[in-house]
Formats: C-alpha cells, sequence, structure tokens
C-alpha cells in the first residue's frame, strides 16, 4: 500500500498548486475574481487609462469612488486597506515631515487613534513596490500593530514584474505614463489572477471618482456594480479590500464589486465618463442660476417695499421670480430623471454617441436648459392657477328675466373661481417628484443638479440630504399656503419621514429622524393653545421611536446601507448612539470652519426663525399661520444640521424655501385689487317653436 502513497502524494501536491487558479476559474461570471496584483495610480483619467491598458484591453472598467481632495495619499492607501474611510490628515498635519513618506511609528498610532473603528491588517501576503515620492503607499501593508513594512522600489527600468498565485503585489505609479510602462512589464505566473488599476485621485471636472479597470479578468466582463452604490459602473472604495480574495468581514463597510454584463465595457465606461463631466458641468452652472433667480426676486422684493411710482410692476416681478425659484429644483430634478432615457435613447439613434470628450459641455448644456424649461413652465402654471379668487369665470348662461320674450338675450353669471397658491402648488410638485424618483429606482436624485451626487462619493442612493432639505421645506408651502391643519402636516411630514427612512427608498437615516421630530414639533407648534411640557416629551420621544422602527424594521438594506451603519451604532449601546449626533456636529463644525459658503444656509435659518418671532416693520402683518409654520421650518432645519452630516450646507436648500414663505404672503397681502371680470357679451334668446 505504500507505493500508493507517492501518486497520493503528487496529487495533493499539484492540486495545492493549482489551488488558485482553480480559484479564479469558480469565479462566478458577475464578480471580480480576486486580482494577483492591485495598480494604485495617484492621478489618472479614463482616456488615459485606457491608453495606458490599450495593448491588453480592459475586460472589466468602470469608476471608484475617491476621497476629497484635500485628503492626503495615507489616507486614500489605508482606506483601501481597511475597507472603511480612514482620516489620516490630522496625524500628519501634527508631523509634517510624515507627509512626504512613509509615516514613521507615532504618527502611525495617531492615525490608530484618531480612527479607532479602522481594522487593518485582513489581507493577503501582500508586498508593495512604490515608485519614488509614493513611499506612502507602503501604508497598505499596515498590520493591526507595529509599523507599516518601508515599500520596494518601483523605479524605471525592463526588469520584468512576475504576479504568483497566493501573493498580493501592490504597486504605486504617479501616472498612466508609468501605468503604460508598468503594464508592459507585467507577466503572469501559472495561476495568478487579474491585475485591478484604480485612480487614487479624481480627475478635474470628475467630481470625486476614478477609474477602474481590471486586466485579464477571467470569465465575462463587463461594468462593474456593487451593493454598496446600487449604481452601474461605479463600486465605493470600500469595496476594494473585499474583493481582494478574503471576502467581506466585521469591519467592513464595502462589499465584493459585481460585475455587470455588457459587450464592450470600455465603451460604456467612455459614456460614463461623459457622462459624469457633464454631471459636474451642468451643477456648476445650475446652482449659480438658481441663486440667481432668488438675488433677482430679493432684489424686486425692495424695490417693491420701496416703490412709489409703480409698485405692482414690480410686485408681478417679485411674484414671477419666487415662483421660478421655487420651481427650479423641481424642474432641475425631473431633468436629472429623464437623462439617462435620453442617453439610452441617443445612443439607439447614435452608437457613437457620448465617446467624443469634446460630448460633455453640449450635453451639459442641453442638461440645464430642459431643466429650466421645465422649470418655466411649472412657474407659469403655478401663477396662472394662483390668480385671485375675486375675478370670475363664466358661469351658465340664463336669459334675462326684465326684457321682453323677443328681445330676450343670454346673460352669463358670474362664478368665482377657486384659487389655488403657487407656493403650495410647487411644494406638492416637488414632493411627489422625490418620492416617484424614488420608487422608480432614485435615478434622478443619484445626480441631482442641486446637492451632491453618487459620483461625489458622499450618499450613493436613496434621498441626498439636499433634496431632503427642499422636501422639508416643501411641506411648509403647503402647510403655509394650502393651509394644512396641524395634524395633517404632521401626517405630511411622517409620510416624508417613512419615505426617507425605508433603506430601499430614502435609505436616510439622520433625514427620517429630522422630519419625525418636525412632524412631532408640528403637533406642538401648529396645535392651538399652549403646549404643555409633557405632552412634549411624550411626542418627542414617539417620533424618535418612529424614526428608529422605519430605518431598522425594513430589513436594514445589508451592512453596507446607511441604515446598517445607524444598527451597528445601536448595538454598543446608547452612548455610542448618542455619540452619533456629537459626530454629525463636528462634521458640521468642520464645514462652518473650512468655508464661508457654509454659512449661507444656518444664516437664512436664523433669518427665518427672527422672522418667526420677531419680525421686521415690513412684516409685522403676516398672518400668524405663516409665522408659525415659518418657526416650524427653522426649527426642522435645525434638526436638520444636528442629525445629518452635511446639515450646514443643506440648509442653504430648505433656507431658501422658507424665506420664500414671508416674502410670497407679504406679496399676497399687497396684491393689487383684481379688475372685475370682464361684461360677457349678450347674444339673442333663441326663438320658441
Amino acid at each position: 500500500m505504500r507505493w500508493l502513497l507517492v501518486p497520493l502524494m503528487v496529487a495533493v501536491v499539484a492540486l495545492s498548486g493549482a489551488g488558485p487558479a482553480l480559484a479564479s476559474s469558480r469565479v462566478a461570471p458577475g464578480q471580480v475574481a480576486p486580482p494577483s496584483a492591485l495598480v494604485l495610480v495617484e492621478r489618472l483619467t479614463t482616456d488615459g487609462a485606457l491608453d495606458a491598458t490599450r495593448p491588453g484591453r480592459p475586460e472589466v472598467a468602470g469608476f471608484v469612488s475617491t476621497l476629497p481632495v484635500q485628503q492626503p495619499l495615507a489616507s486614500r492607501v489605508l482606506s483601501l486597506a481597511a475597507g472603511r474611510r480612514v482620516d489620516a490628515m490630522d496625524a500628519l498635519e501634527a508631523n509634517p515631515a510624515a507627509a512626504s513618506g512613509l509615516a514613521d511609528p507615532a504618527t502611525v498610532e495617531r492615525i490608530r487613534a484618531d480612527n479607532p473603528s479602522a481594522r487593518f491588517g485582513r489581507l493577503p501576503t501582500t508586498r508593495v513596490l512604490a515608485s519614488p515620492g509614493l513611499e506612502a503607499a507602503g501604508l497598505f501593508a499596515l498590520g493591526p500593530s507595529g509599523p507599516a513594512p518601508a515599500p520596494g522600489s518601483l523605479g524605471p527600468g525592463d526588469r520584468p514584474i512576475v504576479l504568483r498565485p497566493g501573493l498580493l503585489l501592490v504597486l504605486a505609479v504617479p501616472d498612466a505614463a508609468a501605468l503604460a510602462d508598468l503594464t508592459g512589464r507585467l507577466q503572469w505566473a501559472e495561476g495568478a489572477g487579474p491585475v485591478m488599476v484604480l485612480g487614487l485621485r479624481a480627475a478635474p471636472g470628475r467630481a470625486n471618482t476614478a477609474p477602474l479597470l481590471v486586466l485579464r479578468q477571467p470569465g465575462a466582463g463587463g461594468l462593474v456594480t456593487s451593493s454598496s452604490t446600487r449604481r452601474l459602473g461605479l463600486v465605493a472604495l470600500e469595496d476594494v479590500r473585499p474583493t481582494l480574495g478574503v471576502g467581506p468581514s466585521e469591519g467592513d463597510d464595502g462589499t465584493v464589486i459585481r460585475l455587470t454584463a455588457d459587450p464592450d465595457p470600455v465603451a460604456a465606461a467612455t459614456r460614463v465618463d461623459r457622462r459624469v463631466a457633464a454631471l459636474v458641468a451642468a451643477r456648476t452652472w445650475a446652482i449659480p442660476l438658481l441663486c440667481l433667480a432668488a438675488v433677482l426676486a430679493l432684489f424686486a422684493l425692495v424695490a417693491t417695499w420701496r416703490g412709489r411710482g409703480s409698485p405692482g410692476r414690480a410686485a408681478s416681478a417679485a411674484r414671477v421670480l419666487l415662483a421660478l425659484t421655487l420651481a427650479l429644483p423641481s424642474g432641475y430634478l425631473l431633468a436629472s430623471m429623464a437623462e439617462p432615457v435620453a442617453a439610452q435613447a441617443w445612443r439607439a439613434f447614435d452608437p457613437g454617441a457620448l465617446r467624443d470628450p469634446g460630448a460633455a459641455v453640449p450635453w451639459a448644456v442641453a442638461w440645464v436648459a430642459a431643466g429650466i424649461a421645465v422649470a418655466g413652465a411649472l412657474a407659469a402654471v403655478a401663477l396662472r392657477l394662483d390668480r385671485p379668487a375675486t375675478a370670475g369665470l363664466p358661469g351658465p348662461v340664463v336669459a334675462d328675466p326684465d326684457r321682453p320674450a323677443a328681445g330676450r338675450t343670454a346673460t352669463a353669471t358670474p362664478r368665482p373661481r377657486a384659487r389655488v397658491p403657487a407656493p403650495a402648488l410647487l411644494g406638492v410638485v416637488l414632493l411627489a417628484l422625490v418620492v416617484g424618483d424614488l420608487v422608480l429606482g432614485g435615478h434622478g436624485l443619484s445626480q441631482p443638479l442641486v446637492g451632491g451626487s453618487a459620483w461625489d462619493g458622499e450618499r450613493f442612493y436613496g434621498l441626498g440630504n439636499g433634496y431632503f432639505a427642499f422636501a422639508l421645506a416643501s411641506v411648509m408651502l403647503v402647510a403655509g399656503f394650502a393651509p394644512l391643519s396641524a395634524v395633517a402636516t404632521a401626517a405630511l411630514l411622517a409620510g416624508l419621514g417613512v419615505a426617507d427612512g425605508l433603506p430601499r427608498l430614502g435609505a436616510d437615516v439622520g433625514g427620517a429622524l429630522t422630519s419625525m421630530l418636525t412632524a412631532a414639533a408640528a403637533l406642538v407648534v401648529l396645535a392651538p393653545g399652549r403646549p404643555r411640557a409633557r405632552r412634549v416629551v411624550l411626542l418627542a420621544g414617539l417620533a424618535v421611536a418612529a424614526a428608529v422602527a422605519v430605518a431598522l424594521g425594513a430589513g436594514l438594506g445589508g451592512p453596507v446601507s446607511h441604515a446598517g451603519h445607524f444598527a451597528e451604532r445601536l448595538r454598543h449601546g446608547p452612548a455610542d448612539a448618542a455619540g452619533v449626533v456629537v459626530d454629525q456636529l463636528a462634521r458640521n463644525l468642520r464645514l462652518l470652519a473650512n468655508s464661508p459658503f457654509a454659512w449661507a444656509g444656518p444664516l437664512q435659518v436664523l433669518l427665518a426663525g427672527l422672522i418667526a418671532l420677531r419680525p421686521p416693520g415690513q412684516l409685522r402683518q403676516l398672518p400668524g399661520w405663516i409665522r408659525r409654520v415659518l418657526g416650524l421650518g427653522a426649527l426642522g432645519s435645525l434638526l436638520l444640521i444636528l442629525l445629518n452630516d452635511t446639515g450646514v450646507t443643506a440648509t442653504s436648500a430648505s433656507g431658501l424655501f422658507l424665506l420664500a414663505i414671508p416674502a410670497w404672503a407679504w406679496l399676497d397681502q399687497h396684491r393689487p385689487p383684481s379688475p372685475p371680470a370682464p361684461q360677457p357679451r349678450s347674444r339673442p334668446a333663441e326663438a320658441r317653436h
């Protein structure tokens, strides 16, 4: 029997050596195989990446989210290695000498202390080779304790780089030219996996995304996607670590990268790149145009307040500009919802559409123009329906009894027409578009012209803080001008909280909490009589419980969902859950410290609150209901700041809508009397037979 042991041992050795190859061949066609090499390129454009890898023709293409531009290389490398975002900026600023190369042990310990939830060292056997100036890439091999091993040198030369099974080779190069030189030196040993190439910094005009390519992917190729993003062609940087062959584990914020089949992934990725460029360009125009409409409306209001000769003309201009300001977010959102359909239709007529680098600008112009056109149409309809109720429409035709039968004429009796307040109508339209887009998959809200997009890497799906702020203020528009009772307003806010909190819809825990707490406040602020403290506390508790139930009771949507992160904090106890608010507030304070533009929203909300409590002379005659609704909106915006990580910037949206409430109410109070309805033309009565 001993002679049987020899071939058996040979077979075992052969199978163990072929294990990685067999594993690669067994990878499902819908997944990216664990790579044997990860190429990190500090500066990389889509065209540069495709040119550098053209000889190998990537089987997989797409984009990966990146960190904001101010984050150093160390933060980017550590985030990829840890499977969650790591901030090394404070540690490197405390020791400037560590920023130019591999961080020293003291700086590494400071990074660990600043990021206690990040877990390092959960990688296959890894070796790092870095070009000069990119020694910080050695942090990719950082373990759970101790310093990071120094990377090897990856200088210029023609010496081949052999990829072997069972070893992850991390190669750091500065740009596309170095990438082209590197790909020519790669050689695959038997059983080696594919090569994953990804950029570390976003190219100009591409938001916070960089190219991601996979060379020699076994089986079918296509465009990347993941459960983290739910977006075709886009994955999160947190998805890279679970894809490196070890699979997802506790401590990851990402999932394994999946593939969507496409016969020409390179062409598809190029089209996505042009559309992202168009989105960034369109957004840089759309936001100033919205601000311009609001500023012009303010000038028209000032002219109305001070006008003596012809205030009616200035008031009409102010009303038109205010309506356009309230309609633009709806027009922009509808244009973003239609953009994927328009791109697919254009491709059906022209297969090469959106492949030319110059196609981004005209596509951006069409995107913004479509949004403005829709907004103009919505504003015109709203103003048409907002005519004063004193104007009459022709009523039923009756015969004049004071005339003889032979000469009797028929006249039309005036019938009052129901007035539809423009702010209420435009608020309902925006709410309907937000909820409708969420139900249809959130394609418009993932690429809005106002607020962050999926390509910014902040929120890949669901309802972002920008349009949530618009939706929250839209409820105030409806409540103030419809008007709604306290119960109806609370019900509308609670409905918004449900749609915003469900993981398969809004997936926004902070927004759901904000909306539910504002709903509870509506039952206090808008209810008649003085509120009791016991009722206030009870309603606040019920609102928090309802928001948590919505966020956690619908399946969570997976460990990488926003609700999943919130559930993870809750499992660690109430103190850790309360720390969420502290973290959100710290991020908002950081935004205020770093950008003067971040102050616009909070100042608008502060002004709205002052108008509600102590209005200036021109606004003292505002109806009490309008002031109470305005105060409720200011309170909701304050909660938005406390419970959301970018709340201070989001309040630029809600503050804009809130300030439109007293402006429109004042214009309604000073609307000139409508001319009497025109006398209908009389006609002879029909002869009787």
